[in-house]
Order: C-alpha cells, then sequence, then structure tokens
C-alpha cells in the first residue's frame, strides 16, 4: 500500500517538470497531501509486539496472528517470545513446517542447537511437507550440526547480589517480653528492636547436557548477613551444595537432587543438613505448569553455648508438596500447598506443618513486579511442661511485595544483565504460648545482583 502511494507521487513529480507555472502550485500543495497521507497510513498500520498480542488473545486458534506476532518477535530480536509463539502454533498443528522452520532458526539464535536439529529432522522426514522448506531445512542442519559441534557439554553460570536492608524485632522478642515458664508468666530483658543488615549472596551453576534433553546439574550457595553493631551474635553464615539428575520422562521432567550445607551463627556452628528431593513437573495445558514432589531432610542442631537445648531439635523433617503455575498476558500466578511433618529427638519440638504459598507477578510498568502471601501453620505434638502443660499452636502470616528491574535495557531482567531488587515484607506470628508470640515484624532490603 505505502509503495503505491510513492510511486503516486513520483509520477507526479514527473507531471511536475512538464508543468506550467500555475500547474508547479497546484501540484506542490497536492505532493504534500500525498505526502500526509503516505505518513498517515504508516502510522494507522504500525502495531506494538503488545497490541498484536492482544488479538491473539481474543483468538488464540488463529493461525494467521500466532505467525503475525512471531514474525513481528523475530524482527525486533524477542526470540523467547517468537519461541512461545510458534511453540502455541505447534500444539494445535504439531507439523506445521513453517513453524517448525522458524523455530528452528529461534533454537540456534537461543543457543540450543540440539532443539534446532530435531526441528530440522521432523521438517526433512515429513513427505507432506512443502519442497522449499525440505530444502531450506537440509542446508539450515548443517549449521545446527555444527553448533552442535562447538558447544561444550558443560556449561556454567551464576549469579552475586549484595544488599542492605533494616529488619523490626530482629532478635525475635515476644510480644511486651513475655515469656511462659511451669505456666507462669515472666518478663525478659530481650528488647523488641529494629536491627540494620548487609547481606551477601553468591549461587554458582554447573549443568552436562546428557542428550535427549536429560541434564546432570550441580550447585553451590553461599550466604552471609550481618547485623548492626548492636546485634553481632546475629551474623549468619550459611552454604549449601547440591546434585542432582533432570530427566525427561512420565510426560514431563523429573529431578533427582541431593543437597546438603552448614550455618553458622555468630561464629558458631548452629545446625548442619542433609536431604533428597524428587520433583516431577508437566504441561497440564498451554501456559500451565504443574509441579508436585517429595522431600526428605536431616537437620542436626549442634551444642551451642547459650542454647542448653538446641541439640534435642534434631531430626528429620518429610514433606509433600505441589503447585501450580498459570501465564497469561502479563501475569504470572503461582499457588503452592506443602504439608510437612517434623520428628524431633524431644516430642515437645515434633510438630505437624501446613504451608499455603500464594504469588502474583507482573510486567505492567518497568521491570518486574511481584505481590506474595505465605501462611504457616504448626501443630506441636507433646507439650513442654518446663513452660506449659499444653500443646503449642502457632499461625505464621507473612505478606509483602517485591520489584526488580534491569538496569541495561530499564525494564525485565535478563540473563547477564545488572538487576536492582527492592522487597518489602511484613508478618506476624499467633501463638497460644507467650513465648512464641511476636509482633508485627517488617523488613525491607535494597539489593544490586548480577547473573552470569
Amino acid at each position: 500500500m505505502i509503495f503505491l502511494w510513492f510511486k503516486l507521487v513520483k509520477y507526479m513529480f514527473y507531471i511536475y517538470n512538464v508543468s506550467t507555472n500555475y500547474n508547479l502550485i497546484q501540484l506542490k500543495k497536492f505532493k504534500y497531501l500525498l505526502i500526509f497521507l503516505c505518513l498517515a497510513n504508516v502510522s494507522v498500520f504500525a502495531q506494538t509486539e503488545e497490541e498484536i498480542f492482544e488479538e491473539v488473545f481474543a483468538n488464540p486458534k488463529s493461525l494467521e496472528l500466532n505467525f503475525k506476532l512471531a514474525r513481528f518477535q523475530l524482527k525486533n530480536g524477542n526470540f523467547k517470545g517468537a519461541a512461545a509463539s510458534l511453540e502455541r502454533i505447534l500444539v494445535r498443528i504439531p507439523n506445521e513446517t513453517t513453524a517448525q522452520l522458524l523455530l528452528a532458526r529461534v533454537n540456534i539464535q537461543l543457543n540450543n542447537p540440539t532443539e534446532a536439529k530435531r526441528l530440522y529432522e521432523l521438517i526433512i522426514a515429513n513427505a507432506n511437507a512443502p519442497q522449499e522448506n525440505i530444502l531450506q531445512a537440509r542446508r539450515e542442519l548443517g549449521l545446527a550440526d555444527q553448533e552442535i559441534a562447538d558447544q561444550s557439554p558443560w556449561s556454567f553460570s551464576g549469579y552475586a547480589s549484595v544488599g542492605w536492608g533494616k529488619k523490626d524485632n530482629a532478635r525475635a522478642a515476644s510480644v511486651n517480653n513475655e515469656v511462659l515458664y511451669l505456666d507462669s508468666i515472666y518478663t525478659n530483658d530481650i528488647m523488641d528492636e529494629p536491627e540494620y543488615f548487609r547481606q551477601g549472596t553468591l549461587g554458582l551453576n554447573l549443568i552436562r547436557d546428557m542428550g535427549n534433553n536429560n541434564r546432570f546439574l550441580s550447585n553451590l550457595i553461599l550466604n552471609d548477613r550481618s547485623y548492626g553493631s548492636s546485634y553481632k551474635e546475629g551474623r549468619n553464615q550459611s552454604y549449601s551444595l547440591g546434585l542432582g539428575l533432570d530427566y525427561e520422562m512420565l510426560g514431563g521432567f523429573t529431578k533427582l537432587m541431593a543437597s546438603g550445607g552448614e550455618m553458622h551463627l555468630a561464629k558458631q556452628n548452629f545446625i548442619g543438613f542433609y536431604g533428597m528431593d524428587l520433583e516431577h513437573r508437566r504441561v497440564l495445558a498451554p501456559n500451565l505448569l504443574l509441579n508436585f514432589g517429595i522431600n526428605a531432610t536431616k537437620n542436626d542442631f549442634r551444642h551451642y553455648d547459650g542454647i542448653a537445648d538446641n541439640n534435642d531439635k534434631s531430626g528429620w523433617v518429610h514433606k509433600a508438596y505441589v503447585g501450580l503455575t498459570k501465564s497469561w498476558k502479563k501475569f504470572r500466578g503461582n499457588i503452592g500447598y506443602i504439608s510437612s511433618r517434623t520428628s524431633a529427638k524431644e516430642d515437645f519440638y515434633s510438630y505437624k506443618g501446613d504451608q499455603l504459598n500464594i504469588s502474583l507477578t507482573t510486567s505492567y510498568g518497568p521491570g518486574s513486579t511481584t505481590i506474595f502471601k505465605s501462611v504457616i501453620k504448626n501443630n506441636y505434638e507433646e507439650a513442654n511442661t518446663t513452660i506449659a502443660n499444653h500443646e503449642r499452636r502457632d499461625i505464621v502470616n507473612s505478606y509483602g511485595i517485591n520489584w526488580s528491574m534491569g538496569l541495561k535495557k530499564w525494564d525485565i531482567p535478563e540473563q547477564g544483565e545488572p538487576t536492582i531488587n527492592i522487597l518489602i515484607r511484613q508478618g506476624s506470628s499467633f501463638s497460644n504460648i507467650a513465648n512464641y508470640k511476636r509482633p508485627d515484624e517488617k523488613e525491607w532490603m535494597i539489593s544490586l545482583s548480577q547473573t552470569f
């Protein structure tokens, strides 16, 4: 359409060259009118990715609209978005070779040559595919093979972050400093005071591609949190190491991880732990992911100066969990439930727990914003008679907001981009025993992180 407009303008320029002075004046006016119409035409037909996505969302079965969105995303370098659009097409039409060809090219861009090769081979093996697509797939298959040959099966990644913040009631003082002992209320000298803190975290991941979408996983996480000068004993340092396998099986992916680590509190060894986790993930429907699993962890509380019965809390924690993740438009919702059973050396430290986690993430506005809510309910099995003659019951509520933004594109953080993160959290602990009642607790933290 725009091309025809400019051809018409060119023709008018020709007339202009042979026109009289009177016609010259008129044609100049007409020329400006045509140029205005051309510019207007461009503005009318130009669409943003969000506008095209809205059309796809209103009519997700439209092959034409999904291709339109994918090509727009490819043109603008949004390869992950283009991959999602093309995969939607292939969910409805599995052997659509044009979508397969474009998706193979996208996977080359996303450094997934193995998946690109699989798609090229599907096109070549499809007797009903258009001949030009088969020829193109054969030409590009060599590129995928070369990428695979050049690609090491090992990949390394990680992240580092530093943060500063403030935590109210950092010493976990009870409401009004009240404690229960032998069914009598006393007041202790632990004050409900806020503390400023610094926190640093380093995470390292080493992964080996084992072929057929199977992977060997390993990770190391180091963390250090230091409080203000008035709360030196609150400093804690921890590390954890994990090794595992992620296999494509049972219509999804199954991950088995073994992990262990320690936490030091005020430079003393406070707790060590080790355990196993078995998780299965699968896609139930477009943009709907299910995950469920079981976990067993042994907590070994050390003998610790100032906490006489710390070692009595040692024991196994068994968990079963299930979660759902749903994505739509610019939102992602998560809901998860965890059922747990803690078996400690002393029965009055053993309890059954239930936990519900809900979060909603949106990319509206600059960056990414998540609001979250968590509720934990713990029912202890026996009474600690040195405190009270009835079993302990706790309910812990926490909620807050987390916002992050990449500092290069000033939008949703991407791999390799420095990121600013702001966390604001508030919570409260309710208990039928005064020692464990906590006033409303607030915490905020600003952190800077870098992935690599």
